[in-house]
């Protein structure tokens, strides 16, 4: 089955990187046919995470026994199983439809490193249980670890920003890497200003790229969503907002363009489980 990597080769907020994965992953649940697992890589940063569950409204559980800590245990072990990891996964919609395997509670380097190196062997077995593995990868080349999962990945998304700064490196990455030269890829503009002069077809002309730029508008009250731990309730009252008239309508489907497109990519593996 697929594994989506969502990643960069610039480190910025502007990208928009978890925001992307976790709208995407909404998306495939208000379609309602993939079963999907979404989780990250990186170091104290549990923002995914947050844009679903508010950690001052949770409560209090213990992180020793879910997420990828309780996997990289059992792997040690030789325990792990692709059928167990639902077990130590957190349910995001009642539908069962959406899972989001916790990244490591780890607050130190050493502990983190040892995690990240199991991280790609537990992705592979997460494979193989759910339809869909999406997965907010660290930013930047320096990581084998993140290196892998972009080897194991069918489809790379790859986050751009409307910054003249940012613009310069990315684009030169998209068209030359050899990562992103071997694998398909899906490139999409975070917080998209649609009357910036830096606009996709612009973008596209400036740095003589021929295939499409996605784009992912800046939506408030989906920002705010995601800061108060309720990105699946903005897109349950938003699912049928009108396009034309309702600002979070064209928000939503911007993101299901996206959407669709990752699935064309990806829907030929899924077929074959």
């Amino acid at each position: 089955m697929p594994i989506v990597a969502f990643w960069s080769t610039e480190d910025s907020a502007q990208l928009c990187t978890t925001g992307t994965v976790a709208a995407v992953a909404m998306m495939l649940t208000i379609r309602g046919k993939y079963k999907t697992l979404i989780t990250q890589t990186h170091f104290g940063d549990m923002t995914l995470e947050n844009s679903f569950f508010n950690p001052d409204k949770k409560a209090k559980f213990d992180t020793s026994d879910t997420g990828i800590d309780a996997l990289d245990r059992l792997l040690r072990s030789n325990k792990l199983t692709p059928e167990n990891i639902p077990n130590y996964a957190t349910p995001i919609m009642r539908n069962g439809m959406l899972e989001l395997l916790y990244g490591t509670f780890k607050n130190d380097r050493d502990s983190y490193n040892r995690i990240l190196e199991t991280m790609p062997i537990i992705i592979d077995y997460a494979n193989q249980f759910y339809d869909i593995v999406l997965v907010d990868l660290n930013k930047g080349l320096d990581s084998a670890e993140v290196n892998a999962i972009l080897q194991k990945s069918d489809l790379i998304v790859f986050n751009l920003a409307q910054s003249r700064s940012i613009l310069k490196n990315v684009m030169k990455d998209l068209n030359s890497l050899k990562i992103l030269q071997e694998k398909t890829v899906i490139p999409v503009i975070g917080r998209y200003d649609r009357y910036s002069l830096f606009g996709e077809k612009n973008i596209a002309r400036a740095y003589n790229y021929k295939k499409k730029l996605y784009t992912i508008p800046y939506n408030t009250k989906f920002f705010d969503a995601a800061n108060q731990g309720a990105v699946d309730k903005f897109f349950i009252e938003n699912a049928n907002a009108d396009v034309g008239t309702d600002r979070n309508g064209f928000f939503i489907s911007k993101i299901a363009e996206l959407t669709d497109a990752i699935i064309e990519v990806i829907k030929p593996k899924i077929i074959e489980k």
